[in-house]
């Protein structure tokens, strides 16, 4: 099994329920500048990491699961 999207589906959820960066900065521990350039940047080449994705879920308080799409394999 291979997931894959985590980052673009947690832009589309921050987008979607108007998070705002500075304060899910604050509530997650991860950066601002690393939440921008992962989430909001349009340029974006980087994709968030284990942990910091994982403090974002918790910050939240969502089910990591949500953002979690299997490939299908043919």
């Amino acid at each position: 099994m291979r997931i894959e999207g985590t980052t673009n589906k947690m832009m589309n959820f921050l987008k979607k329920n108007g998070i705002n960066l500075s304060e899910l900065s604050r509530t997650s521990g991860v950066s601002y500048k690393l939440l921008y350039a992962s989430v909001r940047d349009k340029n974006r080449k980087r994709e968030l990491r284990a942990d910091e994705f994982l403090s974002i879920c918790e910050a939240l308080e969502v089910d990591p699961g949500i953002f979690a799409k299997e490939r299908s394999t043919k």
